[in-house]
């Protein structure tokens, strides 16, 4: 079966599009082999100095070899004339041989344009009529072996096989340099957006059912620990707690494990309750009874936090400091005496809810002692979409159920020998992302190793475009000082618990020595993505082998 870009043909029939257009295109999905991908609907446009020349194609077929077929379909009947055959459009008149020609000569000119002239493109065509019965095809300023009329409609897909033929898989780029190409020709924002949106409401539709369920459980006092997969709507189940706690009248404690989630979780909570990570909050205890810390040494300093702790614990803990309801977030990555300072904060019988999930354990912390707890267990992963599930299942060890089965954008793998080329290939990435129609508020940029210790905490761009980071630094206050940018860069373990439609997971060169942290840092990363991902793997690496084989099994395939 052949691969098709859009894939979503109801769209298609949804938008408009001609009856006899996608019976062809339905007909040539089903016959042809995978060694073929059709681009359909391919609207083009060529700068030329004042001039912009635009035409669209009805399909381009392309084979292994990046060699390209484009086919002109003409419906209705069409006109012999004394130069060629034409189709009539009420008073205008398109000479068939004439329009498909300046299709290629344009197309192969942007090309060269985009990729210089080193390679051209290698294009062929078909013209198909369907119904129309061409009787003197040389007269009509046509090859006969480039024309499918009425009579030979049902051989469209074997002339397409003779003509352009399979091809074989190139090692030097060269196809994926071309399918690339169309894959820019043509308007994808509509569709990228499309995917974005869908994604977002399954999202909620499918973890929020269970979100229902579990906020209706009746307990006194309610103490629940959820171990949930990536995906499974931990976070949408806190938030619905929350909304319930403070409809109720209750005092809310939100901890989280890091700041750049509890960031995101404060901004949408806005005063309904407190967000904050567990050193954060200790922080801003002893700031309330006048207490200052001094954060020049935080960073040189190993016994800092502990000391911040020891100072938290004689503390006398007034009535107002107290909370009536506490939610812990990535559960898994706390310490058991983080949770007991917390207890001290808590008014008796209060409702507490814990969230964690063990395959993103990367501190390899050990478990947190709840007793009195019930707990509730999903690997139900509702986030990342099917293309991106099934190479998640397909190479790495940690089992999940798959619950999203919209499509998504697939999974591209990129490599590289020496870090320091990363930059420069993320950099394409970006461009080629953001030609598709996400924008750099969709797009994030996450590496497997600390944010600092990357190649990119020593970029200020990639394509053209800033990126705003963790500097490692702080400002007198506390507060993490961030660079200039509006491309986020950050490392796995700070960005856990969120995701974006596009992400862009660098620094994939696991130690070996480590493998379960390795492969939980990886799973947590991968599982960030909705729509689309991006992996940068050192290819020196013997292990990153499944994940480029991985990703050559896919084109090659084609699976839709």
């Amino acid at each position: 079966m052949a691969y098709i870009v859009p894939s979503d043909l109801s769209r298609l029939s949804l938008s408009g599009a001609q009856n006899a257009e996608l019976k062809a295109l339905q007909m040539l999905k089903a016959e042809l082999p995978n060694d073929f991908t059709i681009f359909h609907g391919v609207h083009w446009s060529r700068e030329y100095e004042a001039w912009t020349h635009f035409g669209e194609i009805d399909f381009v077929v392309l084979n292994r070899s990046g060699e390209v077929l484009f086919i002109e379909q003409k419906n209705g009947g069409l006109e012999k004339t004394d130069d060629g055959l034409v189709k009539r459009y009420g008073t205008d008149e398109k000479n068939v041989a004439q329009q498909v020609h300046r299709s290629i000569d344009k197309v192969r000119e942007k090309f060269n344009w985009l990729n210089g002239k080193s390679r051209s493109l290698v294009v062929d065509y078909l013209i198909y009529c369907p119904d129309y019965q061409v009787k003197q095809v040389n007269a009509a300023g046509l090859n006969a072996e480039r024309i499918v009329d009425a009579a030979a409609k049902d051989g469209l897909s074997k002339r397409i096989q003779t003509l352009l033929g399979p091809g074989t898989e190139t090692r030097d780029g060269w196809y994926e340099k071309v399918e690339d190409f169309f894959y820019q020709t043509f308007d994808l924002v509509p569709d990228i957006h499309t995917h974005i949106g869908s994604q977002e409401k399954q999202f909620v539709s499918q973890s929020g059912a269970l979100a229902d369920i579990l906020t209706n459980l009746e307990m006194a006092p309610f103490r629940l620990k959820i171990s949930g997969a990536a995906g499974s709507g931990k976070s949408l189940f806190a938030r619905r707690f929350l909304d319930r706690e403070v409809s109720e009248n209750r005092r809310v404690l939100l901890i989280c494990y890091n700041r750049p989630l509890a960031d995101r979780i404060r901004e949408s909570v806005g005063d309904a309750g407190k967000v904050s990570t567990f050193y954060g909050f200790c922080d801003e205890f002893l700031q309330s009874l006048g207490q200052r810390l001094d954060f020049s040494s935080m960073t040189t300093d190993p016994g800092f936090w502990q000391r911040v702790q020891e100072q938290v614990l004689v503390q006398d803990i007034g009535e107002e400091s107290k909370y009536d309801t506490l939610i812990v977030d990535e559960g898994q990555d706390f310490e058991q005496e983080w949770f007991e300072i917390i207890q001290l904060f808590l008014r008796e019988g209060a409702n507490i809810l814990w969230l964690e999930d063990d395959d993103q354990n990367l501190q390899d912390k050990p478990p947190v002692s709840l007793d009195g707890f019930v707990r509730y267990s999903s690997k139900i992963n509702y986030r990342s979409p099917e293309s991106i599930a099934r190479f998640i299942k397909d190479t790495l060890p940690i089992p999940f159920e798959q619950g999203n089965d919209l499509p998504g954008l697939g999974v591209a793998v990129h490599s590289y020998i020496d870090a320091d080329e990363q930059p420069k290939i993320v950099g394409k990435i970006v461009q080629q992302l953001m030609r598709h129609g996400f924008t750099r508020d969709d797009i994030v940029v996450i590496t497997c190793r600390g944010a600092q210790s990357s190649v990119f905490s020593q970029c200020d761009q990639v394509g053209g475009v800033g990126l705003r980071h963790f500097t490692g630094e702080y400002d007198e206050d506390g507060r993490q000082v961030m660079t200039e940018g509006h491309l986020m860069f950050d490392s796995v373990y700070r960005f856990k618990g969120q995701e974006a439609p596009a992400v862009i997971l660098v620094d994939i060169d696991p130690n070996t020595e480590y493998l379960t942290r390795a492969e939980r840092i990886l799973f947590c990363g991968m599982t960030r993505a909705t729509v689309r991902l991006e992996l940068i793997v050192n290819s020196e690496n013997e292990y990153n082998s499944r994940f480029l084989s991985e990703h050559t099994r896919n084109r090659r395939v084609k699976r839709e």
